[in-house]
């Protein structure tokens, strides 16, 4: 159900593979580093609009892939880190989709610049000290008119390393 409400709101595209034409505007996406210390057992990923192109994304899908190192726990896998109508995951596979901005009005604001979600990890037991890479790919924008929502790259990396 996540997926076919994202693909119906975010019009069946947002960018895919392309690149953005010369002069275009281009909303940028970055996860941040996480470090996961010795004794803590979760640790959040965040995620960020560094740029929002013109018009703004209201709405962004992706897919979260994990090393066999790394979960999420049973329950709030997801935090806001700014206020949003939509902030939606579940399982696809082996996969965890996300769905954040505005699914729910006709009518909705960009998402803001700065810091958007967090993703709750955890070290999978046994615990597996070292440096992991996550993956959020298949990543996709939309306005609120159902446009898409050119972004710099689709597929984002960021590492988390277990002390």
């Amino acid at each position: 159900m996540l997926v076919t409400i994202g693909l119906v709101a975010c019009g069946g595209g947002g960018g895919g593979g392309a690149t953005v034409p010369p002069g275009a505007s281009a909303a940028n996406l970055q996860l941040q580093p996480v470090t996961i210390l010795a004794g803590q057992t979760i640790a959040d990923l965040t995620v960020s609009l560094e740029r929002r192109s013109e018009p703004g994304p209201a709405l962004l899908q992706g897919m979260l892939s994990l090393p066999p190192e790394l979960s999420l726990p049973a329950t709030e896998r997801l935090a806001p880190a700014t206020p949003m109508v939509t902030l939606d995951g579940n399982f696809v596979g082996s996969e965890f989709a996300v769905l954040c901005g505005d699914a729910s009005n006709q009518v909705a604001e960009p998402l803001p610049e700065g810091d958007l979600f967090r993703l709750r990890l955890m070290p999978t037991p046994p615990r597996r000290p070292g440096s992991y890479t996550v993956t959020f790919h298949d990543v996709r924008a939309a306005t609120s008119a159902g446009g898409n929502v050119p972004l710099a790259v689709t597929t984002l990396t960021a590492t988390v390393v277990i002390q």
